[in-house]
């Protein structure tokens, strides 16, 4: 069995959706090529609905559902 991923939190009260997004598919989870595409492919029309600029404390799960749902 794996070991627990280890979580980072993002610092700062005004991380946007843009740079939050960057900053996960800039982990070693999205490093595959193949995978990396899938899913900054679901990420970016995901913010570009919910707002590129907006800020990530202000998202709830809902909208982030709604918006997947959407699509």
């Amino acid at each position: 069995m794996s070991a627990t991923p280890k979580i980072t939190a993002l610092r700062g009260g005004h991380v946007t959706l843009a740079a939050a997004a960057d900053a996960f598919l800039a982990t070693r989870r999205t490093s595959n090529l193949n995978t990396h595409r899938a899913y900054a492919s679901a990420v970016d029309r995901v913010i570009a609905l919910l707002g590129r600029d907006r800020p990530l404390a202000e998202v709830s799960d809902a909208e982030i559902g709604a918006a997947l749902a959407d699509l």
